[in-house]
């Protein structure tokens, strides 16, 4: 790759790093920097000293990209500023088409115009439960809102929901019920909108239910109504990219348009005006996804090359299309479509390529595999292996089903009739590509899972490629030093990628109360090195799976691949509902329950044991759950799960060893549990209390509050401290509130100095 014909693609790299760092230091940082980077350039340039003038341009690149990059300050009317939650009436136009992802519940993207009488601004997104009125993008509704500051769940290793947010300019949410939103004006839908709508619904009547879906979401990227097991087969298979609008499609589109107007005997200019009009289009219906941009902006400037007789550089126009995309949207930079798309394209235009049809077909999928590598690892822990092979008849079979779907919409504008026939034509089609991928997802161990790599990891990992790159490019006697230097490179990545599967045990114990909301799931990691979890999170129908969203990511970069056990404390779906993602995720070796009876474990230097059960007056579940205690050294934990006051009477009376350094407070802080006569049996000179923020029960009680400080307790809450972590070797405990990345050293023996 010669920078003579690629002369935007350090710039695009400058821009991205100022983006990258913006957060390290304030504006006017980024402001000196590039003042003295311009004067800098013009001094090295009136000197003649091109090289080191065109390093400070970069430099001042960096600048800029920090500048833009950088939190713009909020107005004054923002509904941030409103002192937050509270429930207030709020006008605005609707942003985006409403997303239902659920029977009775959308999602709204409100821009405020007025707040009650009062002039108002930002972006809210609205969760709107029950059925909603029509309504469209750019109409202006009203509805009372319960707002709330935008806030994800906080844990080491897991995605940050608020993060993403606040890069789509958005930093408060709100919940209403879907009758109580009012449409303020009637205006039509935009055309855009209006063809994706009529697209969909096309798609919809022609085909059944599984097959339409499917094509919606090759064709305009709607996967909706694509079924779980569909959808979890993509991304299995590691074939989930023909899902997503992307180069595919567009390159499709773009060839597609062109070789018609050839055919119709159009003149090449015309062709490429025809080709621009159509793929520009397109993007405007199926949405500024990053994926769909990159695509759109180099087809264009490709067809644009093609206008003026002109070659174009691919990497230039990657380059082009990233610095454009970041300079409206830097926030992009962070986003997983944006990189992974980006990573797969310049992998496949820089990689060297074997001839050949099949081994060519094979390069391109392994050129972009290795490409996305760090990047999916990163984001979602995955590793596909079947992929490159799968992709052979994967893409092949997406790339028919798209021409002659997007053949069939076109014609249903016009025939129903006509477009009938090609719709019949394009279900085998679908047909097939749902087998293949249904078959290559069976394949037996088609996705492992790891840890995402540390920066160094990837770092090392694309510098290793590059130096690759670089031996593959030269000749001559320096050229083996690069081939070595790739090598020791991408295997020093690949081992510390590696490390938290193979790294030894420390011999603490570690006890992780996660933060997954209104519910229970605490991960042990005992001295040995063997891990257990206690309860998984909510899941189930309509329900975010905190399962496979929280605990598995959490235990993936914790370097956790099996779990030596799994307690499911009762079967409320706030404590089991996870459960069932995470046997499929994980081997574990032993499954206990309160219904089942379970004998002490010793792991190393810690021991759980069950807490003695009887029979529970009047029968309830909560108080009929499983209450564990683990032991080691001075230190010990009681979880409490959710029994109330009934069951820790009977404790109390039956003589249970109660007595722990830490209490988990029982029933996320209810009233009904954590009573007196537990605490005094207890002790608990730490209590932590898994609580979801904004939850309806008003947990946690302020009577159980009291009672905890009263009896000198140090509290810790999920829904403000993100997830607790504790760690003892038996004689001291240290506890970090991860929000805050802040923590608390505790001696457990008062002769000892910790």
């Amino acid at each position: 790759m010669s920078l003579k014909r690629t002369p935007l693609a350090p710039t695009a790299v400058a821009f991205g790093a100022g983006i990258a760092v913006s957060s390290l230091a304030p504006p006017k940082i980024f402001v000196v920097a590039w003042l003295a980077a311009i004067a800098a350039c013009l001094v090295l340039l009136a000197g003649r000293r091109t090289i080191a003038a065109a390093i400070a341009l970069l430099l001042g690149a960096v600048a800029v990209g920090g500048l833009r990059g950088g939190e713009a300050p909020l107005a004054p009317d923002h509904v941030r500023h409103l002192g937050l939650p509270r429930t207030i009436r709020v006008e605005g136009r609707l942003a985006d088409e409403p997303r239902r992802w659920a029977p009775d519940r959308a999602r709204l993207l409100v821009d405020t115009q007025r707040v009650e009488d009062a002039p108002g601004s930002g972006l809210i997104q609205v969760t709107a439960y029950g059925i909603l009125p029509p309504l469209t993008e750019g109409q202006r509704v009203a509805a009372p809102l319960r707002l709330h500051a935008a806030s994800g769940f906080r844990n080491p290793g897991t995605y940050d929901y608020a993060a993403h947010l606040a890069r789509e300019g958005i930093y408060v949410v709100a919940t209403t019920r879907a009758e109580s939103v009012t449409p303020l004006d009637d205006p039509p839908p935009p055309w855009s909108v209006r063809v994706k709508r009529d697209s969909v619904a096309a798609v919809g009547r022609a085909l059944p239910p599984a097959s339409a879906a499917l094509l919606a979401g090759l064709l305009l990227g709607d996967r909706t109504e694509l079924p779980r097991d569909i959808d979890d087969a993509f991304r299995r298979a590691g074939v989930y990219h023909v899902l997503a609008v992307s180069g595919f499609n567009v390159g499709i589109l773009a060839a597609s348009v062109w070789a018609l107007c050839r055919l119709l005997r159009v003149p090449h200019r015309p062709s490429a005006v025809t080709a621009i009009v159509v793929v520009i289009a397109f993007a405007l219906v199926v949405g500024p996804e990053p994926s769909v941009l990159r695509a759109v902006v180099m087809a264009v400037l490709v067809l644009l090359a093609s206008l003026l007789d002109r070659d174009a550089s691919v990497t230039n126009s990657l380059a082009l299309a990233a610095l454009a995309i970041l300079a409206v949207r830097p926030g992009d930079l962070f986003d997983p479509g944006f990189q992974l798309s980006f990573a797969a394209t310049f992998g496949i235009v820089t990689a060297p390529l074997p001839r050949g049809i099949i081994a060519g077909a094979v390069g391109v999928s392994a050129a972009a595999q290795v490409a996305v590598l760090p990047i999916a690892l990163t984001h979602f822990n995955q590793l596909s292996t079947i992929g490159v092979v799968a992709n052979l008849a994967v893409v092949p079979l997406a790339g028919v089903a798209t021409i002659v779907g997007l053949a069939a919409v076109a014609l249903s504008f016009v025939s129903e009739t006509i477009a009938a026939v090609a719709f019949d034509a394009v279900w085998p089609v679908l047909l097939a590509l749902r087998g293949v991928v249904l078959l290559a997802a069976g394949v037996p161990g088609a996705v492992v899972h790891l840890p995402a790599p540390g920066w160094l990891a990837v770092t090392g990992y694309a510098a290793g490629l590059a130096a690759l790159l670089v031996w593959h490019g030269r000749r001559g006697k320096p050229r083996r030093v690069f081939l070595l230097l790739g090598i020791a490179l991408v295997a020093l990545a690949v081992g510390g990628a590696a490390w938290p599967l193979v790294r030894p045990a420390d011999g603490l114990l570690r006890l992780t109360v996660l933060d997954v909301g209104q519910g229970d799931a605490i991960v042990v990691e005992m001295p040995d090195g063997r891990a257990i979890l206690v309860d998984a999170g909510s899941g189930g129908p309509m329900r975010l799976d905190a399962g496979e969203r929280v605990v598995a990511p959490f235990l993936w970069n914790r370097g956790i691949l099996r779990l030596a056990g799994i307690a499911v404390t009762h079967d409320d779906s706030d404590h089991a509902g996870g459960a069932a993602a995470i046997r499929r995720l994980f081997a574990i070796d032993e499954e206990w329950a309160a219904a089942a009876p379970m004998a002490p474990h010793r792991f190393g230097r810690a021991v759980i044991a069950p807490l003695p059960s009887t029979t529970v007056l009047g029968g309830r579940r909560n108080d009929a759950a499983l209450v564990l205690r683990i032991d080691m050294g001075l230190a010990s934990f009681l979880l409490a799960s959710d029994i109330g006051a009934a069951r820790e009477l009977e404790l109390v009376a039956a003589g249970a060893p109660l007595e722990s350094t830490v209490l988990k407070v029982a029933h996320h802080g209810s009233r009904f549990s954590t009573g007196p006569e537990l605490l005094r049996a207890v002790g608990p000179r730490l209590a932590a209390i898994s609580v979801g923020a904004r939850n309806p029960y008003g947990h946690p009680d302020a009577g159980v509050l009291g009672r905890l400080a009263a009896g000198g307790a140090q509290i810790y809450r999920t829904d403000r401290d993100g997830a607790l972590i504790f760690e003892t070797d038996g004689g001291a405990l240290t506890v970090t509130r991860w929000a805050a990345r802040r923590v608390d050293r505790f001696c457990l023996d008062p002769e000892a100095i910790c």
